[in-house]
């Protein structure tokens, strides 16, 4: 499925900080589960999951926040698997979505602007700072 996001116009990509409190989190995947809506429940899962095991853990005032980069395509289209109903995330079905299928529809909800969707989950578009010294240590990892 080809969602159109008509606000950009070229196809390039760019960095988002996602961030997230891991107790609205978890507040929030508990409230889905008894709700029923497993759309909500499987996409915050699989956030919680990536940004636990990828992500940054921050203390600040006593909560546990989680931050990652992404880097996402900015094209005027998003390509969804054709199982997706973007407009009906509650009710549908991400089960067998593959990491890089579940990581599209983020960038369809970033992109798109429907942050309301990730219910706690923050993202900040960001560019990469190009460095000014000899040697970029970047290129070293």
């Amino acid at each position: 499925m080809k969602i159109r996001c008509d606000f950009v116009t070229n196809s390039s990509s760019a960095s988002f900080v996602l961030t997230a409190e891991k107790g609205v989190l978890e507040d929030n995947i508990k409230y889905f589960k008894e709700s029923e809506k497993n759309g909500e429940v499987q996409l915050l899962t699989f956030l919680r999951d990536e940004l636990e095991k990828e992500g940054t853990k921050t203390s600040i005032m006593g909560r546990e926040y989680y931050t990652t980069t992404k880097k996402f395509n900015l094209g005027k289209s998003v390509f969804l698997d054709d199982s997706i109903n973007p407009d009906s995330i509650q009710k549908t079905d991400f089960s067998k979505l593959s990491n890089e299928e579940m990581w599209d529809l983020i960038n369809w909800i970033v992109v798109k602007g429907k942050g309301s969707d990730l219910f706690g989950v923050g993202a900040t578009q960001t560019k990469e700072l190009k460095c000014e010294c000899e040697e970029d240590p970047r290129d070293s990892q």
